[in-house]
Parts: structure tokens; C-alpha cells; sequence
């Protein structure tokens, strides 16, 4: 499998004419000698040879270094053979396109839908299709691998064994049993390590790996031989072409190895690089208070940016941010493209607990209050990083402005809620409930209301608290799978089952 890591990123609308051209070019120039052109090839190819190299060898590079592993790879995404489109095959049943599909890029079966995880084996089940739900698992579909935030619940064989689908349970089991022992994912991923440590594992190349083996030596040869300080590498597991750098030196601040951190800064390394869902080398020595990383990389031209000001609770660095974007001076890169600074700061201080950045941000804010992007601002206030008192502030700010019921595939935050909080965040489910949060609105994957969920991870507390406030606990309308005594009866919630009445239980 290639290893280089990707130093090529798209343009707009780029088409396999251009790709062609860019390959031809790259040769043109590798056989001239530039400089430029010669790092690259080598950094894909090792042992070229100026005087064999040939078209087809620059465009292995050219796949290379847009993070593919082949031409033909390559091509096949530009000609539309993506996760999505096989995902749009699979929902509509197309036997022979997906066929089609996977033999041309047959790692697309286990890519994610994106960043909500969603792959293919997922709606083969729910669609309760054994013909796709077969052709997908024989091509080596993960059907226990689940989405997040309840990825426990939401695998593919989960969910076949909660809808009851006899048959698509015994295809996946099936198929799985064709395939060796440690091919197959475990139901639930076990946590390893450090719980607030970031997983570098299989996501950097030789720089990242002499960080993490401490071997300052070896990072300054590497260094010396002008390998990126960056080291940016595609995110594995999507289809979309998503990039993370800035890996070691962000290792580098979270371990306080402030000698390999200089290295790496004397060489170039970016203190405001972003490393994919874990934020820069800077926003962790703030969120760390390493004050002398602070400063270090602080020297070295880091800037906080809006969502690392809002997690990092810095209300200032936030204050200034909105005044240089009102004086028509805010720097490129320190917003998400095609954000403004209040709606960065807005879901990112929310998931830091500061209500004060919150506050600044929602005054600069004119969402309807039905609009589907107050759910992330809500879903971060509920995970707060800080303290349950902090992050009910900012809920509580954000319920005066949003509808409680907005939602992504019919899943609200008082779903979520349900799922995952324990007896100290009844207060959020009574602020939703408090602000208008509806208790019958079934979401897709369970199709089940939220007293579904709470009776489904055996949540007590969140069950009396629905039955208090006139949830049905009856729900005859419900698929009988789907009940709340009927997740209390499968989950073996027998604490739960007492609360609801007789005659569903």
C-alpha cells in the first residue's frame, strides 16, 4: 500500500482532462530537473529514474500526491465513482451499479458518508434489502462499525437485531463467517490509553512516528532531508478529501516536549495548522494552560482562530476577532470557509462552557429558531468540556433563540440527551422540555420517541421525568419493536419496565 503522504489538493471542478495535463506537466518538468517537480516525484516514488520514468509513472505520482493509490483510483473519483454515488445506488436498489462500483474502487464499501459516518451497509439494512445487504457484505462490508454519537447502538448488525430482521441477521452473520476471526470488528470499540489524548495512531508519517518514539535526533535528520514540518496527510476512512497537518508538532505540545517542538518550529511548522477534529498546536496549549507552549508558538506566528478562541474560553482573542472582521482586516484562515467569526465562536464556545463568548456571538446571529444549524451549538453546550453548571448557561442561552426540535434525521437533542445523560443533566431535559421539546418525534434509525431512547439505555431517571411530563407510554402507533417496553424488554431494563404500565410490559 503507498505511504506517501498527499501534497497535492483540488481545485474547482477539477476534471480528468486537467488531471492529465498536470501529469504531463509534472513529467515535462521531473525530466527538466526542476527542483520543485523532482521533490515531489521522489516523495512518491521511490527510486525513480530520470532516464525510464514514463507518463504512467507520473501519473501514479500525480494519484499519489492527491492522496490516491493508483491513476485508475484517482480517475474513478473524478468520473464520479464516490461514496455518495454508491450510497445513491444502494438506496435505490441498484444491484448492478453497485456491482460496477466496487470493482473499480472496491474500498468504497466501508467509506463513511461524510462526517456523519453513515456507510452503505447501513442503508442496505434499513431498507431491509438481503440482495445489496449480501452483494455489500461480500465485499467486505463493516456491519459493526456504528455512527456517531451512539455508535453502540447503531451498527449495521445492531440495528438489523433491533428492527427484528431476521433475515438480514443471518446474511450478516452469514458472510461474516466466511471471513478470518480478526477481520471482524468488535460490537463495541474498547477505549485505550489516555482518555483526552489524541490517537496519532496510523494518521502521520516519519516525523509524526519520531515524535511519538521521542527520537529528537532522528526528526532533525528528517528535517534536514526537507520533509514538511507539517506532515500533511488525507484523513483516512471518507471518501471526501479531507487533510490534517500539523501533527507533530501538536504531538509535541501535548506531550511538553518543547525541544522537538523548536526543531520542528526552526524548520517551518505551522503553530496554526489544523490537525483533522482536534484543532491546532496552539488551541491545545491554551486549552492545556501550557503557558510557555503559548508563547513559544505564540513567536512563531500563532494566532488563535475563532473556533480555537471559542473552545479555549479566551473571551478577548473572540472580542478582537469580531472587531477585525468588522474593521475589514480578519486574516484569511481565521474562520471556516464560508463562516463569519459568530458562527464559529458560537458552537465552539459552547462546547468550552464559556456563555460570555456565547452571548457575543448570538447578538450577531439571525437564525430563524428553526433553522437545523442551532443543533450543533446545542449538541456542544451538552458535551461541554467544562463543568454541567457552565454548560447548561449556554443552553440556556441558545433555547431562547432555537427551536429544541430541530433535527437531523428526525433525532433531536432531546433524543440525545436521553442516550447519553446521566442523573446530573436532568436539568437539560428539563430546559428542553421546559422550552417546547416535542416527545413524539421518532428519529430514523431507531424509530423510536425519546422515552424509546431513555427506555432503550435503561435511563431511570430520564423515564420518570417523560412519564411526569405526559409522554405516551404506551405509543401504540409504534412499530412493536420500537415501543418503550419493548427496547425496556430487549435491553433487560427490568427497573424500567416497572414504571411502565402493565399492559405494555
Amino acid at each position: 500500500m503507498n505511504q506517501s503522504l498527499p501534497t497535492r489538493a483540488f481545485r474547482e471542478h477539477t476534471d480528468l482532462a486537467q488531471l492529465k495535463r498536470q501529469a504531463k506537466e509534472l513529467l515535462d518538468a521531473f525530466r527538466a530537473g526542476e527542483p520543485a517537480a523532482t521533490t515531489e516525484v521522489h516523495a512518491h516514488y521511490r527510486d525513480a529514474d530520470l532516464t525510464t520514468f514514463a507518463l504512467h509513472d507520473a501519473q501514479l505520482v500525480t494519484a499519489r500526491a492527491y492522496g490516491f493509490a493508483s491513476w485508475p483510483k484517482l480517475k474513478a473519483f473524478v468520473d464520479g465513482v464516490t461514496a455518495k454515488r454508491l450510497v445513491d445506488a444502494v438506496r435505490t436498489g441498484d444491484i448492478a451499479r453497485v456491482e460496477t462500483m466496487l470493482r473499480v474502487r472496491p474500498e468504497l464499501v466501508n467509506m463513511d458518508m461524510g462526517m456523519d459516518e453513515h456507510r452503505p451497509i447501513h442503508f442496505a439494512v434499513l431498507a431491509r434489502s438481503p440482495e445489496m445487504t449480501r452483494l455489500l457484505m461480500g465485499n467486505g462490508a463493516d456491519a459493526r462499525k456504528g455512527i456517531h454519537p451512539h455508535r453502540e447502538a447503531t451498527a449495521a448488525l445492531t440495528l438489523a437485531i433491533e428492527h427484528e430482521y431476521d433475515d438480514i441477521i443471518a446474511i450478516i452473520r452469514e458472510e461474516e463467517a466466511r471471513r478470518p476471526k480478526e477481520a471482524l470488528s468488535p460490537d463495541v470499540a474498547e477505549p485505550t490509553g489516555d482518555p483526552s489524548a489524541t490517537d496519532f495512531r496510523g494518521r502521520g508519517g516519519p516525523l509524526l512516528t519520531a515524535v511519538l518514539e521521542n527520537r529528537p535526533d532522528e526528526l532533525s535528520r528528517l528535517l534536514d532531508l526537507g520533509l514538511d514540518p507539517n506532515e500533511r496527510v488525507r484523513v483516512m476512512g471518507m471518501d471526501e478529501i479531507v487533510f490534517s497537518a500539523g501533527g507533530p508538532l501538536y504531538l509535541c505540545v501535548e506531550r511538553r516536549n518543547r525541544g522537538m517542538a523548536e526543531l520542528l518550529l526552526e524548520k517551518g511548522a505551522d503553530p496554526n495548522a489544523n490537525v483533522f477534529t482536534s484543532g491546532t498546536p496552539l488551541y491545545l496549549a491554551y486549552s492545556r494552560q501550557a503557558w510557555d507552549f503559548v508563547a513559544l508558538l505564540e513567536s512563531h506566528g500563532g494566532l488563535l482562530d475563532a473556533i480555537s478562541a471559542g473552545f479555549a474560553c479566551q473571551t478577548e482573542a473572540a472580542r478582537q476577532l469580531i472587531a477585525d472582521e468588522d474593521a475589514g482586516c480578519l486574516r484569511a484562515d481565521a474562520v471556516s470557509p464560508g463562516s463569519t467569526v459568530a458562527e464559529d465562536l458560537l458552537w465552539s464556545a459552547a462546547g468550552g462552557g464559556d456563555a460570555a463568548i456565547v452571548g457575543m456571538a448570538l447578538r450577531r446571529i439571525d437564525w430563524p429558531r428553526e433553522d437545523t444549524r442551532w443543533g450543533w451549538p446545542l449538541w456542544q453546550a451538552f458535551t461541554c468540556d467544562g463543568d454541567i453548571d457552565r454548560g447548561l448557561a449556554c443552553f440556556r442561552l441558545l433555547l431562547d433563540r432555537a427551536d429544541p426540535n430541530v433535527n437531523r434525521g428526525g433525532q433531536t437533542i432531546l433524543h440525545t440527551v436521553m442516550a447519553r445523560g446521566g442523573p446530573s443533566q436532568l436539568p437539560f431535559a428539563d430546559l428542553l422540555l421546559d422550552h417546547g421539546a416535542r416527545t413524539d418525534i421518532r428519529d430514523e434509525l431507531l424509530e423510536s420517541t425519546p422515552l424509546g431512547w431513555a427506555c432503550r439505555w435503561g435511563h431511570v431517571h430520564f423515564v420518570k421525568l417523560l412519564l411526569a411530563r405526559g409522554a405516551d407510554p404506551v405509543e401504540a402507533g409504534a412499530p412493536t419493536w420500537a415501543t418503550p417496553a419493548a427496547w425496556a424488554r430487549k435491553m433487560n431494563h427490568r427497573d424500567v419496565l416497572k414504571l411502565l404500565p402493565t399492559s405494555t410490559s
